[in-house]
């Protein structure tokens, strides 16, 4: 096997290139032009970079941590691909083993989470995939899933022309993301629209969310293979931005920032250290904010999975991030009577049945804040907590979540320490 490489841009700046070895070892190097552009660089990740410190950040670029990797890609990039039946698939496709990370990313890389293309590095210039167009494959053999999405569950990147929403075969951006219904969970995608409406009646950040039948469903491999008669769940994507041209907009995961890799989504990441990360040098008290509902609302809806790669930072301001809107919210405990906990730490705590309204002031405390500031977060979480009382069981009746489900849902938050 030769060298292989692939020039990583970001929108129309390239940042590096990353370097597939015959030995399977694959290197990240960041370009000298970009480092060059100080404070004017789009950030890739915030990994890589200190907002309003540009000392800091041509030191994070330089450090050759994190940035090389054998047979798997360097984190940052393994996290943009998927995990799960997803991923087994595409490589099934490819011919290629599913740990070969830098061959699914340069078959992939037209159509990646966020801004990140990747072209092969000895591409013409007139060739290279551009802001808001994939790369249009002449192969007949070629894989019919041409994207990247992050996470376990089967999803496909799907474009909505009117009523209509079409597979991505790699002349457009999808602009909606489209989860199947699930054999293993019933009505999964009805709860997770329930869950997904009632936080935005409580004041959350999330995109448009849908229950689509079927028929409105074109080029879906394999329809036959999921429960019949079963709606589909659909999400509007945030990274990709509503023009008609359908633009990239740059987002990561928090994997991404805190050099993870997807394995490591549950254990080595606390809730204080996101909602440090989000004061210094995301969207500081407006973005905790939002975080304080989010967290109060996990726990009393039942969402035990809220893990670092349902948590992602969004590149409105190419040079500073902001806490991306919601997604991957589901009251788990719809499913099962083992799910007792939170996804990570919050102040020691993860059991549902002991996170009460002292818990998140020691959070809060943690992370800094005190007297007044304290204390209009803890006013957000108790009147996140009366919102979700009140919006929940319509929102869930909305999608017709069966009766079962709805008792659960209820059973647990009748229990939760934070409803008194």
């Amino acid at each position: 096997m030769s060298v292989q490489s692939l020039e990583v841009r970001l929108g129309d700046v390239r940042v590096g290139h990353l370097t597939h070895y015959p030995d399977e070892k694959t290197i990240f190097a960041v370009d000298e032009a970009y480092i060059g552009m100080g404070s004017a660089r789009p950030i890739l990740s915030l990994s890589l970079a200190r907002p309003n410190d540009d000392a800091a950040s041509e030191e994070l670029l330089r450090d050759e941590r994190h940035k090389s990797a054998s047979v798997k890609a360097p984190p940052f990039f393994s996290n943009l691909l998927p995990e799960g039946g997803l991923r087994t698939r595409i490589a099934q496709s490819l011919k290629v083993h599913e740990e070969r990370e830098f061959l699914l990313l340069a078959a992939l890389g037209a159509d990646l989470p966020g801004a990140v293309i990747l072209n092969p590095a000895d591409t013409p210039e007139y060739l290279r995939f551009k802001r808001g167009a994939a790369n249009v494959s002449t192969s007949d053999e070629a894989s019919p899933l041409k994207f990247s999405l992050g996470g376990m569950q089967m999803k496909f990147s799907m474009l909505r022309q009117g009523e209509r929403y079409t597979l991505n075969m790699g002349t457009q951006l999808g602009n909606y993301i489209v989860k199947p219904p699930s054999r293993d969970f019933a009505a999964l995608p009805r709860v997770e629209a329930a869950t997904m409406e009632t936080a935005r009646a409580v004041g959350i950040d999330v995109p448009e969310v849908l229950l689509l039948p079927p028929e409105q469903i074109d080029g879906l491999p394999d329809m036959g293979a999921y429960p019949q008669g079963e709606a589909f769940y659909a999400i509007r994507r945030f990274d990709r931005s509503e023009d008609t041209g359908g633009g990239r907009i740059h987002a990561e995961d928090f994997a991404q920032v805190f050099n993870l890799r997807p394995s490591q989504k549950y254990g080595r990441v606390n809730y204080e250290m996101i909602a440090q990360t989000l004061l210094r040098y995301a969207g500081g008290l407006s973005d905790l904010k939002e975080m304080a509902r989010r967290l109060a609302f996990n726990v009393l809806i039942g969402n035990g999975d809220a893990h670092i790669k349902n948590w992602s930072l969004i590149y409105d301001n190419p040079t500073r991030p902001r806490l991306a809107p919601a997604y991957d919210l589901v009251s788990t405990v719809a499913y099962t009577t083992h799910d007792t906990s939170i996804a990570l730490n919050m102040a020691g705590v993860r059991r549902f049945d002991a996170i009460t309204l002292d818990t998140f002031a020691a959070l809060f405390a943690r992370i800094g804040l005190h007297d007044r500031i304290q204390e209009e977060m803890l006013a957000e979480v108790r009147a996140t907590i009366k919102r979700v009382r009140a919006a929940w069981e319509s929102s869930f009746a909305a999608a017709s979540v069966p009766d079962d489900l709805v008792r659960k849902v209820a059973a647990h938050i009748g229990g939760s320490s934070l409803v008194g």
